[in-house]
């Protein structure tokens, strides 16, 4: 939690703490159902079994409950550098692709709503959304550009493949694949689609 102290100036105690994670377990699941234009304060307060002032107490807005959100995914999603930062000598980066790729659809299944809601408001330029959204995928970008780098610098990729633009590239074809795999399972089975993304992730990272 951002902060030890609730909007009235008092510390936030186990109560408070169960409160306000009711408030954004609320939040949560009126995102999975309805649309952000059709959430209100007192919808989010009925869900959560509390009054629309005691929203108040915990954020001062929706976008700020939004936000905290954001900074949950965000948490969750560090973890998947790990894969990319991992031994991929001896023909391992498949599987560490592969990896990557079956969290990130797990993330997606969890947290999709709320990542759709926060790649909604920074591409309206939003800037603390554009931050949130910058700050979840950094540690991803970083371990993929030093990936890239790493290959570049063995001749492996061709003059003019900048590892940061790529690194961009890569995580942006492992998001979408994650974000439209039910549409992509009307068309292949579950595997083919893990395993055609990690090809393609590989051959994009290591020139191989």
């Amino acid at each position: 939690m951002a902060d030890a102290v609730n909007k009235l100036g008092h510390r936030i105690g186990a109560r408070g703490g169960r409160t306000r994670a009711a408030i954004l377990d609320a939040l949560r699941g009126l995102l999975a159902t309805r649309h952000l234009g059709e959430i209100r304060i007192a919808d989010i307060a009925q869900s959560a079994a509390i009054s629309a002032p005691t929203f108040y107490t915990y954020f001062d807005t929706l976008d700020e409950a939004l936000l905290a959100l954001c900074e949950e995914v965000a948490s969750d999603w560090q973890g998947l550098a790990h894969h990319v930062e991992a031994d991929w000598s001896a023909g391992q980066g498949l599987a560490h692709a592969r990896a990557l790729i079956t969290d990130m659809l797990a993330l997606w299944d969890r947290h999709g709503a709320i990542i759709r809601v926060e790649q909604m408001m920074a591409d309206r330029g939003d800037p603390a959304f554009v931050e949130a959204r910058i700050g979840r995928l950094r540690r991803l970008h970083l371990a993929l550009e030093r990936r890239i780098a790493q290959a570049a610098n063995a001749g492996l990729h061709p003059e003019g493949y900048d590892p940061r633009l790529a690194s961009y590239e890569v995580a942006n074809i492992a998001e979408s694949a994650a974000a439209s795999f039910n549409l992509l399972k009307r068309a292949d089975s579950d595997r083919a689609i893990i395993e055609t993304t990690a090809h393609i992730l590989v051959r994009l990272i290591t020139g191989r």
